[in-house]
């Protein structure tokens, strides 16, 4: 009896599943269904507009960085004389003709400036110093290399408050890179300066320590100023209230610097680039360590698989001397391995447990 009456189940079940697919068919649902594609939304189907893009790009082919380094300076102290290691100043620059001629801002250059090196792309250029206005806060410098991009230059006479523009240069060092804005205003003064420009351009584009000398461009890559300076309150800079020169006025000062030069000076400078990629030993060195009787960077630890690691230095070890040069601290082993490139095999002297060793190690980057 419950076989039959479960047949008869499957039997009903079956006839009311058939006419409802017929209904579905028939009324074309499942097509609808078939022929549906999932849409995405339609932000991303689009092409992102390339204006900042192509700008920085050709921007950053004449844009360097200048690193201008001072010597060590000696000062009175109570017990004596002391020893002030010399500093770098980091900067920026526009390449503004083939030739290697680079417009910068005036305070960019120490005026005890030992050495200045140009960063372009991934490449550092030695540089000479050709002259500088401090009434306008501009400088010239010079480097010799091969196919340089001359920078494309606007009318800052025909910029107008609310123009988009983009800042470029080395903020805290770090080169290359872009921040966007507006123009705030245009012809703003600054009295509280001894200054001969009287119009700055005002951007809401952030600029930094590093900025300075650096381009403010439009969305066609045109040089419109040279960002120079920030707000400052009670010392404390302030966001998105920067300055730039307009750059009729900075083409003017730089031909007047540039007319009394004397190429023959280039002989003076290395025309061979030398790559900003330093090399990398793979220690972290304790900066609090300061020892009585040796001199040396203690090594706090070794990073594992790195040059350093397959040289067998190990934590506690005390590098005292890289291909000769004394090395004191962080500082001097920084220094000492930015003369090096990846690949390089040098000659690294460290102590433990009292007992001198020198080893070779090929650097990696």
């Amino acid at each position: 009896m419950l076989g039959r009456r479960s047949l008869m189940y499957l039997a009903i079940g079956a006839f009311f599943g058939g006419v409802l697919m017929l209904l579905v068919f028939s009324s074309g649902a499942l097509d609808r269904l078939a022929a549906e594609q999932v849409v995405e939304d339609p932000a991303l189907s689009q092409e992102k507009p390339r204006h900042y893009v192509n700008a920085i790009n050709w921007a950053k082919r004449f844009t360097v960085g200048i690193v201008a380094e001072t010597p060590d300076r000696m000062v009175a102290t109570r017990a004596g004389y002391g020893r002030i290691p010399g500093q770098s100043h980091v900067g920026s620059g526009i390449v503004l003709n083939d030739q290697g001629y680079i417009l910068t801002n005036a305070h960019v250059i120490p005026t005890d400036a030992k050495k200045l090196n140009v960063v372009l792309g991934d490449n550092m250029f030695e540089a000479r110093f050709i002259g500088k206005r401090d009434e306008y806060d501009l400088a010239v410098i010079k480097i010799v290399a091969e196919e340089l991009v001359p920078a494309s230059l606007g009318d800052s006479d025909k910029v107008e408050q609310g123009d988009v523009v983009v800042a470029i240069g080395s903020p805290f060092g770090l080169f290359h890179t872009a921040t966007e804005g507006i123009i705030s205003y245009v012809g703003r003064r600054n009295d509280a300066a001894s200054t001969l420009v009287r119009n700055y351009l005002q951007t809401s584009a952030a600029i930094n320590p590093g900025n300075s000398g650096g381009p403010l461009i439009d969305l066609t890559g045109r040089v419109i100023g040279i960002n120079t300076w920030k707000l400052a309150e009670q010392g404390e800079g302030t966001d998105s209230i920067g300055f730039a020169i307009p750059i009729n006025v900075a083409r003017r000062v730089f031909d007047a610097i540039i007319a009394s030069d004397d190429t023959a000076r280039d002989s003076t400078i290395s025309s061979v680039p030398r790559s900003i990629s330093t090399a990398f030993l793979g220690v972290v060195i304790d900066p609090g360590f300061r020892p009585e009787a040796e001199q040396g960077a203690l090594v706090r630890e070794v990073v594992y698989g790195t040059a350093a690691d397959e040289a067998g230095i190990k934590a506690g070890d005390l590098i005292t001397r890289i291909e000769g040069t004394n090395i004191d601290g962080l500082d001097d082993l920084r220094k000492a391995l930015m003369q090096f490139q990846p690949g390089q095999r040098i000659k690294l002297t460290y102590t433990r447990n009292s007992v001198a060793h020198t080893i070779e190690v090929t650097l990696r980057d």
